[in-house]
């Protein structure tokens, strides 16, 4: 708390004061609320997103998350009834309430007075909105903007509402996913209460969507793998179902429908139902593929980005026919991306994912210190032998190299070799990968501490915490 404060905030800390006693309220409810249900952690989760996440939904300035004045502008047009955007002349068709928004970027309720205005419907045109994501990841968060209109309410709360019922969904996913798991419990509970995953689930960006279904088919996972009974189609279904979702997102994870090949083959209750399970993880990369290959990658150029495009000389085809004649030096692209391993880690534990604006070096050593730890010594009630550790190891290298190399063609000139933050590549898509590494590292030997449960969520409840403080301090 102290790190945080600046010295402004100790001569005026009525901001601070405020939320810390908010804080303080919300913390001894999840706490308390938790010890009743210890053996419910769906339930324990579920309460601790909705609290941390409502707060983060009001206290976060106008539309600051990343990208998110465009992922506004798509909920804006789920909201007009507009599930497939159609690209004109002038841009996408939203309401005028887009630019009521986006000319009050970063501006909070206090000292401002833009978010009493009534909400305004006349159409108008932007050039951008994310065309190229498929539309149900924006369907609850255009309804909270369809109920503000519908209700006349304020600008603010056309935000406010949006952003919550993205949260709604975040918080019931996370919780199907944890409840669905028969152990590994606690790690689902600790990565969907991530301060990132949060803060991105409480604002208008599709990443909350995709961390709760990468939870979501990790429950299912666990429980095809944990389970004693035959695995019947109806899970699976779920599995794979999640998976595909997510995967038209983000196209790498879909190799996590391949967790279905640690599951052994008594598990089937027939050799045809076996066979169709290993089918259906490449059915699920060719459909992916093929969406981002010939949907997904057109739409993203029917947006202001395609002037970048053109003036820095970017074209997927064009950098892999430099690749194939150049193939020394794509290797050693590659073999460098290990050196961006230790700041992904690092920043894989931000509150913002906007760090040069605000961010806590301190929060972010200290949460890793603890996820570490969490990995290693608790005991996660699932075994795994060392190969299929290793095939695990080896889908999240997939996925590492993947996002780059997605990155690399989508953004950088044809020819450039340099890791920097011209590719676009940012710890945040990572995050679903954390969900797998208490699998990979934990030890066989857990250490075993009184009350450890209610100590991992104590913890994770004070890193929330900060977090918000954190906003406070810095904005308030």
């Amino acid at each position: 708390m102290f790190t945080f404060f600046k010295v402004e905030n100790y001569t005026f800390p009525k901001a601070e004061i405020i939320l810390l006693t908010v804080l303080f309220i919300a913390g001894l409810i999840a706490i308390i609320y938790s010890f009743k249900h210890k053996n419910e952690l769906h339930k324990v989760a579920f309460v601790i997103i909705l609290i941390f996440g409502i707060l983060t939904v009001v206290t976060t300035p106008t539309l600051i998350s990343i990208d998110e004045n465009e992922h506004f502008a798509r909920s804006d047009m789920t909201s007009l009834g507009i599930l497939i955007p159609e690209y004109q002349k002038e841009g996408y068709v939203v309401s005028d309430l887009v630019y009521q928004l986006q000319n009050n970027m970063g501006q909070t309720i206090v000292d401002n007075d833009f978010y009493q205005d009534p909400i305004n419907n006349t159409k108008t045109f932007y050039d951008a909105g994310f065309p190229q994501n498929p539309f149900y990841g924006y369907i609850l968060s255009g309804f909270g903007i369809l109920l503000a209109k519908l209700l006349d309410l304020s600008v603010i709360w056309a935000m406010w509402l949006g952003r919550l019922f993205n949260l709604f969904l975040y918080a019931g996913i996370c919780a199907i996913g944890i409840k669905k798991s028969p152990n590994y419990k606690m790690a689902l509970l600790v990565i969907s209460c991530l301060p990132m995953s949060v803060y991105q689930a409480a604002s208008f960006n599709v990443d909350g969507f995709v961390y709760s279904f990468c939870i979501l088919s990790i429950g299912y996972f666990i429980y095809m793998y944990k389970t004693s009974s035959l695995i019947n189609n109806k899970d699976m279904a779920f599995f794979f179902i999640s998976i595909l979702l997510v995967s038209f997102f983000k196209f790498p994870y879909g190799l996590f429908a391949f967790f279905i090949f640690l599951i052994p083959r008594e598990k089937f209750d027939s050799k045809k139902v076996f066979l169709v399970s290993r089918g259906i993880p490449i059915g699920i990369m060719i459909i992916s593929m093929a969406y981002s290959l010939f949907y997904a990658s057109p739409q993203l150029e029917n947006t202001f980005r395609q002037i970048h495009f053109i003036q820095a000389n970017v074209s997927p085809e064009g950098q892999i026919n430099y690749m194939i004649n150049n193939p020394l030096n794509a290797l050693t692209f590659f073999l460098q991306s290990a050196n961006l391993i230790p700041e992904m880690v690092t920043d894989l534990f931000r509150f913002s994912f906007m760090q040069w604006i605000y961010t806590s070096p301190v929060l972010s050593i200290l949460y890793l210190i603890f996820f570490s730890m969490f990995c290693f010594i608790y005991p996660h009630e699932i075994s795994l032998n060392n190969k299929n550790r290793l095939k695990i190891g080896i889908i999240v290298f997939l996925i590492y190299i993947g996002i780059l190399f997605i990155q690399y063609l989508s953004w950088a000139s044809v020819g450039y070799n340099k890791l920097d933050m011209l590719l676009g590549v940012y710890a945040r898509y990572y995050i679903p990968l954390l969900i797998l590494f208490p699998l990979i590292f934990c030890l066989p030997a857990s250490v075993k501490i009184k009350n450890f449960d209610l100590k991992v969520i104590l913890a994770v409840i004070i890193f929330l915490s900060g977090t918000l403080i954190l906003t406070i301090s810095t904005f308030y």
